[in-house]
């Protein structure tokens, strides 16, 4: 049965909406202080480092509750380089998701169009998730402690909220 060109064309824009959805890209976050911009030089400044999700303040000053997974894993970041292109991945809450990043020109950008469809054990867990990788979207600027193996980042977020992140253990570098 044949779709009215109507109902064909508002299928078609719905679907555009969706796959413009999934492409979560910052606004091009500005570092902030002297070891975000320092940074902010070179993509392979972030190249081979993992972060976790330590401390998540809300724009009205509250702590949120950062579960680990059902196996343990934490909130992480990874950022990777190869052959000059720029990975991100990691562990969301539920779910794994990888995109891309660009720091260059002292702004970072991260867009994270990917993510695996598990399905969280909680609502809240799930809502967790969702604004993680919204927040991933909505970073305005960042900061680190030291330029030469910083330990700590920070995201600043559109809405006021802050993520802040641990160095873990790095991973391989590739050959």
């Amino acid at each position: 049965m044949p779709i009215p060109a109507l109902a064909r064309g508002l299928l078609l824009a719905v679907v555009a909406i969706g796959v413009a959805g999934c492409a979560n890209t910052t606004g091009r976050a500005t570092a902030q202080g002297a070891a975000a911009a320092n940074a902010a030089t070179s993509a392979d400044s972030l190249a081979q480092t993992r972060w976790e999700l330590t401390r998540w303040t809300t724009s009205k000053g509250v702590q949120r509750t950062i579960p680990h997974g059902d196996n343990g894993e934490p909130i992480q970041l990874t950022f990777l380089a190869h052959d000059s292109q720029y990975r991100v991945n990691g562990f969301s809450g539920c779910n794994r998701y990888m995109g891309s990043y660009k720091l260059q020109a002292g702004k970072l950008s991260i867009s994270a169009p990917a993510s695996t469809r598990m399905a969280c054990p909680s609502p809240e867990r799930a809502r967790l998730e969702a604004d993680y990788l919204k927040a991933l979207a909505d970073i305005r600027t960042f900061t680190l402690d030291s330029g030469s193996a910083p330990r700590h980042l920070s995201f600043n977020v559109r809405d006021g909220e802050v993520l802040e992140f641990v160095r873990r253990q790095d991973p391989p570098t590739p050959q």
